[in-house]
């Protein structure tokens, strides 16, 4: 296991890759506000690795579809590399998700009937040919510990197989900033080890910016800071209080 990373103090405001800035987005329920994101300011550096804990309904997922331009904001700001992304068109927005944004979300969404490294190539295949995209995906599914794999169809893989193909996917593209929701949230202690040190690698080696959203322990050695979001509002943390230690974990399928 790597060592867990050294903390950094906040990125200051301008040479950040994400910078939010006042962020707000708000709901009507039965005629009452629901205040899912409340006001958050953050700065995330080049190849910065943030991980993001709270609650249930406290806003972390409200916030990643904001940064992944699924959902428009209430108010405020959201720059992507000096960009402001709340304003692209539908079309620009999904080129970026497409080319700049890898996105690994709790949701499966992998094609029954169609092989593992067929659904990680997926995004590869808007820019790239089939038999390329099978090349440049099938190192990262191996260091994914896929290899064994890649022509069995989604269907046959167990929980955590189909996690890492999903995680495949949204690294194939080399995107400059990653969102992770529970990357690790299928996997035993052993592969969540091997995903965290791969997505701390990425954020090194490519100056990838992670944004990750979890309720594991172990993410909190690996990330550079941890914050809190409780009430739609940030805090600074380190992770759940009463988290067991990774060794305690009850194992999940892999």
């Amino acid at each position: 296991m790597s060592v867990p990373a050294e903390r950094t103090p906040e990125t200051p405001p301008g040479t950040a890759m994400l910078e939010l800035t006042d962020l707000v987005k708000h709901y009507d329920s039965a005629g009452e506000p629901v205040r899912a994101v409340d006001g958050i300011s953050l700065n995330v550096g080049r190849g910065e690795m943030i991980a993001l804990y709270g609650p249930s309904g406290s806003g972390k997922t409200t916030l990643l579809l904001m940064v992944a331009a699924l959902l428009a904001p209430t108010s405020g700001r959201i720059l992507i590399d000096g960009r402001e992304i709340t304003s692209l068109s539908e079309r620009e927005a999904s080129r970026f998700r497409l080319t700049e944004l890898g996105f690994i979300r709790q949701s499966f969404d992998l094609m029954p009937g169609v092989s593992a490294i067929d659904n990680a190539v997926l995004k590869l295949l808007a820019t790239t040919r089939w038999r390329d995209a099978h090349r440049r995906i099938e190192p990262l599914m191996d260091r994914l510990g896929l290899s064994g794999r890649l022509r069995h169809s989604a269907e046959t893989l167990s929980m955590g197989e189909r996690q890492r193909v999903m995680i495949a996917r949204a690294l194939s593209t080399q995107p400059s900033l990653l969102l992770a929701d529970e990357p690790t949230g299928s996997l035993d202690s052993a592969r969540s080890v091997e995903v965290l040190e791969l997505l701390r690698e990425l954020a090194r080696e490519r100056a990838v910016t992670v944004l990750l959203v979890s309720h594991d322990p172990l993410a909190a050695g690996y990330a550079d800071r941890v914050l809190t979001l409780r009430d739609g509002r940030l805090h600074p943390g380190s992770g759940p209080p009463d988290s067991p230690a990774p060794a305690d974990r009850p194992p999940s399928a892999t």
